[in-house]
């Protein structure tokens, strides 16, 4: 009973220690962004902040804000997954509806410790972010 009981044990921790090395850490996205956006059919573009916190192993809630036209303020949520991972990029992607006007706008991202950057589009709208960490 006792040598059983231990190859049990031995047996789960290979299985528990494979299910762990299995799993790739990625960057850390927690904390303050700041860069720009630009929107590629209009020209449109200006300042951009981002607040990322992490909600789930592999998601962000991010909330983004910015202004448009150089004075209309903008801010909006938006979960971001990660969906992958190359080199030693995270690949994130998402969807969000910004207000009955914009509509639903879909983002694929890639991001390091000190870079993200976003494509986004919609209906009307095709763009790109582009930020940096902020330092603490």
């Amino acid at each position: 009973m006792e040598r059983r009981l231990l190859r049990l044990f031995l047996a789960a921790s290979v299985v528990l220690s494979a299910a762990s090395l299995s799993r790739v850490e990625g960057a850390d996205l927690d904390g303050c962004w700041s860069g720009s956006w630009v929107d590629c059919n209009s020209g449109h573009s200006g300042p951009l902040r981002a607040l990322f916190c992490r909600c789930g192993v592999d998601t962000y809630r991010v909330t983004f804000t910015g202004r448009f036209c150089g004075v209309i303020p903008f801010r909006y949520n938006v979960t971001l997954a990660v969906t992958g991972k190359e080199g030693e990029k995270d690949i994130l992607s998402g969807e969000s509806r910004v207000g009955i006007l914009f509509g639903t706008f879909s983002y694929r991202a890639e991001a390091t410790d000190t870079d993200f950057v976003a494509e986004f589009s919609s209906c009307r709208y095709q763009g790109k972010f582009v930020l940096k960490r902020c330092c603490p």
